[in-house]
């Protein structure tokens, strides 16, 4: 997952390998389009403060591995994954 970024932080949209497969699907040239034409706009995030067995939750009802984490004004602070979420026991 890369997150896109506004020139104040505010997060724009994730690209992620599943963006990755269906724009290669298209036939888009990677090379000279530009990401807002391919990202998702308005992805799922979680806020610092929410629970990681949300973030769980979250991840597994979306069937996604990450997640961008934004604050209140949405500003990208952060990312957790699957992996962050074994290592800690979580699951």
């Amino acid at each position: 997952m890369t997150t896109v970024v506004d020139a104040t932080g505010a997060m724009t949209g994730v690209f992620t390998d599943g963006d990755l497969r269906r724009t290669l699907d298209k036939s888009v040239d990677v090379h000279t389009t530009p990401m807002r034409d391919v990202m998702t706009r308005n992805g799922r995030t979680i806020q610092p403060d929410q629970l990681a067995a949300e973030a769980l939750n979250v991840m597994e009802g979306l069937k996604i591995s990450a997640l961008p984490v934004v604050d209140g004004q949405g500003a990208l602070v952060g990312a957790i994954n699957m992996h962050d979420l074994l290592r800690a026991g979580v699951i």
